[in-house]
């Protein structure tokens, strides 16, 4: 193993590139209780078309990494996976993002042999068969039904309807009704073994224990098995037009009060992911200063009504989709639509002190992830699969100025806008 110790950050961290390509990283913090371990494969619910080194073209359904996730706790050689988890006295799940799908495990035993194995055996072989396939389809599309009932995550899959027609962002995590019936065992199976390689995944373990003793049992338990060459795979690019496919849109639940969003779909660049990293950050703190409390105006805002608790926004800078959104719990959108409009045009140099303030904060949630084993271990995921380290958002932290802060405001182009609302009524599709 590879031993580095990061003076900075007071951190330990061992790596192993296993024979058949896994890449194991074990964060040792000495004065942890539990033990967690990840195994993560860069396959989410964006990834749906696929090319390869030698030309192939694959496309799977919207909703195919979560229903594999479905399926991989099924059944190990007739064990009941979540049942043993829980014998072992550890907790075991597992989620599919946007861009990952990380199954985990976390447990206070200081013997984790077992557990350990048993992550990698289930989540390294997938049994199924098309009646259990067939069963799985109406428990995720309840599951997908259930979600479209909460007003918030309505919200946000109606929003991404508008924004895009091209990009898989559109689709829920889970897929639509449609694309889950459609899915089939075969399709699994080629999915799993084109994006479930031990060369396509990195096991972090978060832990106190020995790291020469942890290496060992993964090297063991990965030298019983045998493995197709892998080859590599990389996403085909969605031919989405920058123009945004619904103006304006509204949906009716019974809410107690109406929620909307109002959105811009940006024009991506092509960046690499520490630039990309950097302009997100920009963009940020830029909203923050006049979307936030530091803004005098906020609370005339709160005052009058326009805003209410649930109002925020987010963005996104990514390698295919761009966007900035605001969302509230608002009755009269006008006024609403206006306040964004006007903000976004304001001055902030009275505001540009607030810098300091905001970086030091955004700092310190950064310092406090390595206290937290779950976020950590994911923070370290992602950066491993898109080559950021979490140096390297401190360092883009402490790099933001003024000047880089005001310069951002010339990507927030807003001509192609777009409002969603879910409105208090009677409940529609």
């Amino acid at each position: 193993m590879i031993k580095t110790y990061n003076e900075s950050l007071n951190e330990t961290i061992y790596r192993e590139e296993l024979d058949n390509g896994l890449s194991l990283v074990i964060l040792h913090k000495e004065k942890n209780i539990n033990t967690s371990a990840y195994l993560a494969f860069p396959y989410g619910s964006l990834n749906i078309s696929q090319v390869d080194f030698n030309g192939n073209n694959y496309t799977f359904n919207p909703g195919l990494a979560h229903f594999l996730e479905h399926k991989l706790f099924e059944n190990h050689n007739g064990m009941d996976v979540m049942e043993r988890f829980s014998e072992l006295s550890c907790n075991v799940n597992a989620f599919t993002s946007y861009n990952e799908t990380v199954y985990y495990f976390n447990t206070a035993q200081s013997d984790v042999k077992e557990p350990l194995e048993l992550l990698l055996d289930f989540v390294q072989e997938l049994n199924i068969t098309d009646a259990s396939v067939e069963k799985e389809k109406s428990i995720i599309n309840q599951e997908l039904r259930m979600y479209h009932q909460m007003p918030e995550s309505r919200l946000m899959y109606e929003t991404f309807q508008s924004l895009y027609s091209q990009n898989p962002i559109k689709f829920d995590i889970g897929g639509s009704e449609e694309s889950v019936n459609a899915i089939t065992r075969s399709e699994l199976e080629l999915c799993y073994r084109l994006n479930y390689h031990p060369n396509n995944c990195v096991m972090v373990i978060v832990s106190s224990l020995d790291p020469e003793v942890l290496c060992n049992i993964v090297k063991n338990n990965q030298s019983k098995k045998s493995f197709e060459v892998f080859v590599p795979l990389k996403d085909l690019a969605s031919r989405e037009p920058i123009e945004i496919v619904t103006h304006e849109k509204s949906v009716n639940m019974d809410i107690q009060a109406s929620k909307m969003t109002y959105s811009f779909k940006l024009k991506p660049q092509h960046l690499t992911s520490l630039e990309r990293a950097s302009l997100e950050w920009q963009l940020k703190i830029y909203l923050e200063l006049l979307f936030s409390s530091l803004n005098p105006d906020y609370a005339t805002w709160i005052k009058e009504g326009i805003i209410h608790d649930y109002f925020g926004y987010d963005v996104e800078i990514n390698e295919e989709y761009w966007y900035a959104m605001f969302y509230g719990e608002v009755e009269d959108k006008e006024s609403f639509i206006n306040l964004i409009d006007n903000t976004l045009k304001a001055d902030i140099t009275s505001l540009l002190p607030f810098i300091k303030q905001l970086k030091r904060r955004y700092l310190s949630y950064t310092y406090r992830l390595l206290d937290d084993q779950e976020d950590y271990a994911i923070h370290f995921i992602r950066s491993h699969f898109d080559s950021l380290k979490l140096e390297d958002t401190i360092n883009i932290i402490e790099s933001l100025t003024a000047e880089s802060i005001l310069n951002v405001r010339r990507i927030l182009e807003t001509s192609q806008k777009s409002v969603v609302i879910i409105k208090k009524g009677q409940s529609g599709k």
